[in-house]
């Protein structure tokens, strides 16, 4: 192969290296749920995708005039953010990104692997509504919207079992075998009398 050629082939290279980062960066922001509710556009996903259980996080919302695109101030004051996993919830503090007018963050480590729900609900207003919006809306990590919280032991390195839930069944599994034992123990002392 000429210089001419191997030039062709390093530019094809650089240039699908440039498309694939694309690609992964759109698909990784593309991974949030959009809703129109009334006026507004809501858009909602996990501040890191894809969300790891027990490393922190925590879901964000993005509020625009659906019309005017103008970024939606102050919803913190108004909304009330509340997740659920399985038959535990728990209400998260809604803060404003910095610097970010719109777009609104809560904190929020995932401890176990699985789906989790999102319920949005209060009220929306702009400065120039005469009425205000209600919401109430769910979004659920099983619409695949937004990603499940994965398993940690998928990304940890090199000890792969140092996750809470990993260790958390390895206690529970080691204490069932501590009370066979002592069971085994307690028959055997009763046999010898």
């Amino acid at each position: 192969m000429n210089k001419h050629h191997g030039k062709i082939v390093i530019g094809i290279v650089a240039l699908l290296a440039v498309a694939g980062f694309y690609l992964y960066n759109t698909q990784k922001v593309s991974a949030h749920e959009h809703r129109d509710v009334g006026k507004y556009a809501v858009v909602f996903g996990w501040q890191n995708e894809p969300a790891i259980s027990g490393v922190f996080n925590g879901p964000e919302i993005t509020i625009l005039d659906d019309e005017t695109e103008e970024p939606i101030i102050g919803a913190e004051e108004t909304l009330t953010l509340t997740v659920k996993f399985g038959p535990d919830t728990k209400e998260l503090t809604l803060e404003p990104a910095w610097n970010d007018p719109g777009h609104y963050v809560a904190f929020l480590t995932p401890t176990r692997p699985g789906d989790y729900e999102f319920q949005l609900t209060g009220t929306l207003s702009d400065t120039t509504a005469v009425s205000e919006t209600v919401v109430s809306e769910t979004f659920s990590s099983t619409d695949g919207e937004f990603s499940s919280v994965e398993p940690a032991k998928d990304v940890l390195f090199p000890d792969t079992e140092s996750d809470s839930v990993s260790l958390q069944k390895r206690i529970a599994d080691l204490e069932d075998e501590i009370a066979a034992l002592k069971e085994e123990v307690a028959k055997l002392s009763e046999a010898s009398k």
